[in-house]
């Protein structure tokens, strides 16, 4: 057996893994770009909430329902925020 041989039974050998290695790369690089999306509308849902229970005080409503609406509206914002910066 040649070296060209050789390096073709190594190839042949090695391939799949190489793909499978590719793939998984591939897969943990979309999931960790998801996840960071993920933390940045959670940041804007924080802010949202934190924002919600400062006017709830300042108006006199009740804290939780400030909390919670604004959250939501906070979640809304980041969401929308980051399919415009996916697209």
């Amino acid at each position: 057996m040649d070296k060209q041989q050789a390096e073709a039974v190594a190839q042949a050998i090695l391939e799949p893994d190489l793909r499978t290695q590719d793939d998984l790369r591939r897969k943990r690089a979309l999931e960790a770009a998801r996840q960071s999306r993920k933390r940045r509308v959670a940041w804007f849902t924080l802010i949202g909430s934190g924002i919600g229970a400062a006017i709830a005080h300042l108006l006199g409503e009740r804290f939780t329902s400030g909390v919670i609406w604004r959250g939501l509206a906070g979640s809304a914002i980041g969401w929308l925020i980051m399919r415009r910066a996916w697209a």
